[in-house]
């Protein structure tokens, strides 16, 4: 399964209340469950030095991806 997962990075800029802003990333990540998309998304966060969280996680309503690896068969010439 995929998911789209929600990363909030956060910036220099600074909101009316003084609260930094978040810069609002998606990334689609292959799991077999939300947990495990959860586990992968904070792993992935913690090679970053920027203060980040994870937003959301929801599964992507995809029937597969075509793409050059998972099928080289329509990419040639």
């Amino acid at each position: 399964m995929h998911y789209l997962v929600t990363i909030g990075y956060e910036t220099e800029q600074v909101d009316r209340n003084g609260n930094n802003r978040l810069q609002k990333l998606k990334y689609a990540l292959e799991a077999e469950s939300a947990e495990e998309a959860m586990l992968v998304a904070a792993k992935y966060r913690e090679g970053d030095i920027r203060a980040s969280e994870t937003l959301s996680i929801v599964k992507l309503p995809i029937e597969c991806v075509i793409d050059r690896k998972n099928t080289p068969e329509f990419y040639k010439s």
